[in-house]
């Protein structure tokens, strides 16, 4: 093999290798971005506020005459619609004239397992700081992303809640119990999926209570709520 042949192997041996390590560099850049958006979970533009009147995990006067508990679960799909979509419609109409007392449970581990059961602590958690509904905003815009405590630490923060007492509370597992009697419940009151909506209010002493067992449109809400308003009189 001539001087120049050996040279001319070399060049391109040189240059297979220099590609294979552009490339090598390209797929760890790009693995390392994909990272960084999947850590970072940038949320949708969702404004993480207060409800009216909240009180951990309850919005409304407590004395208003229509109360509707919801049952719900973090991951489920169709509770992220609601939350996003139709609750704060229900908010505006009913909450914030004083006609309905809204109240947030979970389903335990019911629905997700072991993910849902840690993001109803966290947001249990932050109700300790009535930051509850805003831990409510921020998981449920989020709510395709995996869940750890991680993750959690980080959403709670991005909402205000003062974190070593957040820590603490997490820590501990102090509202484990409070999500499995959520799921209790559920299945006590013939719940099986989620969302759920328990809507009752009191005619002649007598307590009238009906299920909406899914995603209702708003119309179904105003439907059965404007019925409990006309049977109280308001």
């Amino acid at each position: 093999m001539s001087k120049r042949q050996e040279i001319r192997q070399r060049r391109e041996k040189d240059k297979k290798q220099r590609k294979m390590i552009t490339l090598g560099a390209i797929i760890i850049g790009a693995g390392l971005i994909m990272a960084v958006i999947i850590y970072s979970n940038v949320q949708p533009s969702v404004e993480f506020d207060t409800r009216y009147m909240a009180d951990d995990n309850a919005m409304g006067d407590p004395n208003a005459p229509i109360k509707i508990v919801e049952f719900s679960d973090y991951h489920c799909g169709h509770c992220g619609d609601f939350a996003l979509n139709t609750e704060p419609i229900l908010v505006e109409e009913y909450v914030e004239t004083g006609d309905v007392h809204f109240v947030y449970r979970t389903a335990g581990g019911m629905i997700g397992g072991d993910e849902s059961l840690l993001s109803a602590e966290a947001s249990y958690c932050a109700g300790e700081q009535n930051k509850f509904w805003e831990m409510h905003d921020i998981i449920f815009a989020n709510q395709t992303s995996s869940f750890d405590e991680g993750i959690m630490a980080k959403w709670a923060e991005t909402v205000g809640v003062e974190m070593d007492a957040y820590d603490a509370c997490m820590s501990t597992s102090k509202y484990l119990e409070r999500a499995n009697q959520d799921e209790a419940d559920a299945q006590a009151a013939g719940i099986s999926g989620t969302p759920s909506f328990i809507i009752s209010y009191v005619v002649d002493g007598e307590v009238i209570e009906q299920l909406l067992p899914g995603n209702y449109p708003i119309e179904a809400f105003r439907q059965v709520i404007d019925e409990g308003l006309a049977a109280t009189g308001n």
